[in-house]
């Protein structure tokens, strides 16, 4: 490996999603790291649709699509397909999004997004929509099972209604259990990147307690973002580094400035 690339001799630990794993990867890989591969979560449909496929039928309903996830996104719009509902009743809908992926993501479904918050989370999100007249506004927001109320309690305070829809579920990866605790006693890592809460959540919960706790306690927590980062805190993790922008180009631009010493 070149030497004169940034993350030459650092060894980096990918915890998402196996489907979304590479791109994190490749972006390390040609800053010359070694990334090491473990999926701590995974995704699933939720058990019963009824409730969505209700939201989805009533679309011309809603003022406004809100997307915080390209998750949301995905399972979103293959549900409409797969009920035969017309993607364009989707487009004809103000749509807000969270950040660059997620407007990529529904791009590749033909919607569009108008603007995009400064802030690429849920709070940048709302100082966008603070820009406007909420009140009496209805909004339609897929998203996970579990996730943070903030938003929607946001735009109910204003005086916006909010209908909720489970698009997907998040789960624990508790089969890589095992992969995990044999890297961990192999690998001399660098950093262990994270890229949502409840990738740092698994990471602790199957990484195991006693000496090996105070082992990963002390490896560099390099998370996307401010929450992912706050989520870190609270698990125990002793030095953190949190992405300016909350995407994947910001996380591993901010690994290459800790490593070159300036951040």
């Amino acid at each position: 490996m070149p030497a004169d690339k940034p993350l030459t001799g650092k060894t980096i630990l990918v915890t998402r999603e196996v489907s979304q794993a590479g791109a994190l990867s490749r972006s390390l890989d040609e800053r010359g790291a070694t990334t090491v591969v473990c999926p701590l979560i995974g995704f699933s449909p939720p058990s019963d649709w009824a409730a969505v496929d209700r939201c989805l039928e009533r679309l011309c309903e809603y003022d406004g699509l809100l997307f915080t996830s390209v998750n949301a996104v995905e399972f979103t719009f293959r549900r409409m397909e797969e009920q035969g509902i017309p993607l364009e009743n989707a487009r004809g809908i103000t749509t807000y999004t969270v950040g660059p992926a997620t407007a990529e993501a529904l791009a590749s479904w033909g919607v569009s997004v108008e603007r995009l918050p400064d802030q690429y989370q849920a709070e940048g999100l709302a100082s966008l929509l603070e820009q406007e007249t909420v009140q009496g506004k209805r909004f339609l927001f897929p998203r996970a099972r579990k996730a943070r109320e903030w938003l929607p309690r946001f735009l109910e305070e204003r005086g916006a209604r909010v209908d909720l829809a489970v698009v997907y579920e998040t789960r624990r990866a508790d089969e890589n259990a095992g992969l995990l605790r044999e890297i961990l006693g192999k690998e001399k890592l660098d950093y262990l990147a994270f890229t949502s809460s409840s990738t740092v959540s698994a990471f602790t919960a199957l990484a195991g307690s006693g000496p090996t706790k105070e082992a990963w306690q002390k490896i560099t927590a390099a998370c996307i973002g401010e929450i992912t980062a706050a989520t870190a805190r609270t698990e125990g993790f002793l030095q953190i580094l949190t992405a300016r922008s909350s995407t994947i180009p910001g996380l591993v631009k901010a690994i290459e400035d800790h490593v070159e010493g300036k951040g």
